[in-house]
């Protein structure tokens, strides 16, 4: 059986066995959102920590990769989760996050605040690999849109955390930061009350059982190429503005409030993005929302770099870059499930963590160019990036993720 095949005969088996379920999926957007408000604080807390300890940008710009890398154990954390009990890798991956980053802003040393995210980071692999995966199993037939409220709870929480984040530091300053950890603890005292995977897992244990991944992979390799680099390549358009946007804006003589608005608004871009995209890519397939989004990101960001001047005009284009922008986010997820539905946990994890540690990657390159050349030129060098996902979107077979009729 050739790649397309095996991918569509795994999907059609996983169809069988799940079934719309709403209310799981609420919990999960809920969870996604209670754990990812604080990995979102980074795009303020950079140039924050930079004043505060006095480091360079490049120096500032490893917190990135000290809350990402950890994320390299996600398939991992993924293929134990299948084996046991997704579970408790949900409940407790917010309160931990919470913890972790809330107490950055006391931190008295940049080591302290490494370790504080690399804590943060961990808490991030245990968590989305059996997030996703769960999320695949409650969505059922609509995977695709299962996915997309599941990431606009994510893109929610990166929404509001410049926000309220930016708000805290102006009020109480950094040291108020631990207030904030109130949110990630009660999301993981309230899913452990409500959050119920007995089903899932059985499903998940008994198909961990028959899995060879490596062998799955081989059959599907055509598929997974063109999702890995797909999620690379729009990692690499997403990393600069998701972190870099508030340096940029105040390195242009704008104010922390407008740079922290900037930063909201390309977040909450990526709420219409992600549930727009997720859901067309149903109908249209996974290729085609790719493609679309791929070919529309680089001349957008263009046109933003050439007309920025600190106006509120400025902002519905950065919402409008990130409706195109983000849609890969949850598309490549529903891909991941569509590829491989036999071992959603382990693939889940494999494209996270491909986009955690790319995403780490770039962020260390571009604060290095960035102090080299400035960080407008360095911006302008990667404005490109998404179109290198186009080729990679071409392999992937086109009716994959599209939705049958009886399923409508």
């Amino acid at each position: 059986m050739g790649a397309e095949g095996a991918a569509a005969a795994g999907a059609r088996t996983a169809q069988r066995v799940s079934v719309w379920d709403p209310r799981g999926v609420a919990l999960m957007a809920w969870a996604h959102f209670s754990h990812d408000l604080y990995p979102s604080f980074l795009g303020v807390l950079v140039p924050a920590i930079q004043a505060k300890l006095g480091v360079s940008l490049f120096l500032a710009s490893a917190m990135v990769p000290a809350q990402q890398l950890p994320s390299i154990v996600q398939p991992l954390l993924g293929y134990i989760a299948d084996r046991t009990s997704r579970r408790w890798f949900v409940v407790l991956s917010p309160g931990v996050a919470a913890l972790a980053l809330s107490s950055i802003g006391i931190a008295p040393h940049l080591a302290i605040v490494l370790l504080l995210l690399l804590v943060s980071g961990l808490a991030s692999a245990a968590f989305h690999a059996p997030a996703v995966a769960l999320v695949g199993e409650f969505g059922g037939q609509r995977l695709g849109r299962a996915m997309a409220i599941f990431m606009a709870g994510g893109e929610l929480a990166r929404t509001v955390a410049p926000v309220i984040l930016t708000a805290v530091i102006a009020h109480l300053t950094l040291d108020g930061m631990p207030l904030v950890m109130v949110v990630g603890l009660a999301a993981s005292t309230s899913l452990f009350f409500f959050l119920r995977t007995e089903e899932s897992d059985a499903i998940a244990r008994r198909q961990a059982g028959s899995v060879r991944i490596r062998t799955l992979l081989r059959e599907r390799r055509r598929p997974f190429v063109g999702l890995l680099g797909s999620v690379v390549a729009n990692t690499a358009a997403l990393t600069p503005p998701s972190f870099f946007l508030v340096e940029y804006l105040l390195e242009r003589g704008r104010s922390e409030w407008y740079g922290g608005l900037a930063l909201s608004a390309f977040y909450a871009s990526g709420i219409v993005g992600g549930l727009v995209g997720g859901s067309l890519s149903d109908w249209i397939g996974r290729r085609g929302a790719l493609l679309l989004s791929s070919l529309g990101t680089a001349p957008l960001l263009a046109l933003y770099l050439a007309t920025e001047n600190g106006s509120w005009l400025m902002l519905p284009l950065l919402v409008i870059i990130g409706v195109f922008a983000t849609p890969p986010r949850s598309v490549t997820l529903a891909l991941a499930n569509d590829i491989a539905p036999e071992a959603r946990g382990p693939l889940s994890g494999f494209t996270l963590a491909t986009s955690f540690v790319v995403q780490s990657i770039i962020a260390l390159a571009f604060g290095a160019v960035a102090d080299a050349v400035g960080i407008e030129r360095a911006f302008w060098l990667t404005v490109g990036a998404s179109l290198a996902g186009v080729p990679f979107a071409l392999l992937i077979p086109a009716q994959l993720g599209r939705m049958r009729p009886a399923s409508s």
